[in-house]
C-alpha cells in the first residue's frame, strides 16, 4: 500500500468516526427534546387539573355566598321587625 492508499483510508474511517459521533450527538438532542416535551406536557396537565378545580371550587363559594346573602337578609327582617316592636313598647311607656 502506498502513501496516498493509506492517507485516503484514514480519511475515510475519519469521515466514518464523525459521521457515528453526528448521529450520536443527533440522537442524545432528539431524546433529551423528548424528555423536556414530557415534563413540560406533565406539568401543563397539572395546570390544567388545578384550573378544572378552581372552577369547581369558585362554584362551591359563589353557592354558599348565596346562600350567606339568603340568610342577611332574613336577618336583617327579623332585626327590623324587633326594632319596630321596641320603638313600640318605648311608645306605649311613654
Amino acid at each position: 500500500m502506498g502513501v496516498i492508499e493509506v492517507g485516503a483510508l484514514i480519511a475515510v474511517i475519519g469521515c466514518f468516526v464523525g459521521l457515528a459521533g453526528w448521529i450520536a450527538g443527533r440522537d442524545k438532542k432528539i431524546l433529551n427534546d423528548g424528555e423536556w416535551k414530557g415534563t413540560v406536557n406533565t406539568k401543563l396537565d397539572d395546570i390544567k387539573s388545578s384550573v378544572s378545580g378552581t372552577g369547581t371550587e369558585l362554584a362551591k363559594i359563589n353557592a354558599v355566598l348565596s346562600e350567606h346573602g339568603e340568610r342577611l337578609t332574613a336577618v336583617e327582617s327579623s332585626s327590623k321587625q324587633a326594632h319596630h316592636r321596641i320603638d313600640e313598647i318605648v311608645d306605649d311607656k311613654k
